[in-house]
């Protein structure tokens, strides 16, 4: 039983250099929904970094609240970061596009967009000009994400971005 909403206009397949990634097997419109992750609902208390696969299985989703997804793997677990992505935020759980995207793309949304906290902080390697080297739970902060991600934030980020702008 899956306990998200993942488009069958996706795959998630085996990716050498991280584990897993999603890509689109047909085109995918701006603005179409992509993914909305189901799960339980935790305080950052009951959170055990020790968990198997505990970055792939939890995600931000308001102050110290986060959605801990199934134990067993499902295809929203394979979301990658990019510094560049062709996904954002709707709403606490769901991805959609932000531009067309073509059969054959990865899709990818940044972290910044969703961790407001340094629970699945790593060093990016996507190589693009725009790469920050490090992803941490202090991203959603930088001025020049609000423009470029604007929209597209988690909920609760852009209650907190709209709040520093005041």
């Amino acid at each position: 039983m899956t306990h998200s909403y993942f488009n069958p206009k996706c795959e998630a397949r085996s990716k050498s250099s991280s584990g897993c990634g999603v890509f689109a097997v047909a085109p995918i419109s701006k603005g179409e929904l992509v993914s909305l992750w189901g799960g339980t609902i935790v305080h950052k208390s009951k959170l055990d970094p020790s968990m198997p696969r505990f970055t792939q299985r939890v995600l931000q989703i308001d102050e110290e609240l986060y959605i801990l997804t199934a134990e067993e793997k499902e295809p929203n677990d394979c979301f990658n970061h990019s510094c560049e992505p062709n996904l954002g935020f709707t709403g606490q759980i769901g991805l959609v596009a932000m531009r067309d995207i073509n059969v054959g793309e990865e899709l990818t949304f940044d972290y910044a967009m969703s961790d407001g906290g340094p629970y699945d902080e790593f060093e990016c390697n996507c190589g693009l000009p725009t790469c920050r080297h490090k992803v941490s739970g202090n991203d959603w902060k930088l001025p020049e994400l609000w423009k470029k991600y604007d929209g597209y934030f988690s909920t609760y980020l852009a209650r907190r971005i709209e709040n520093l702008r005041k």
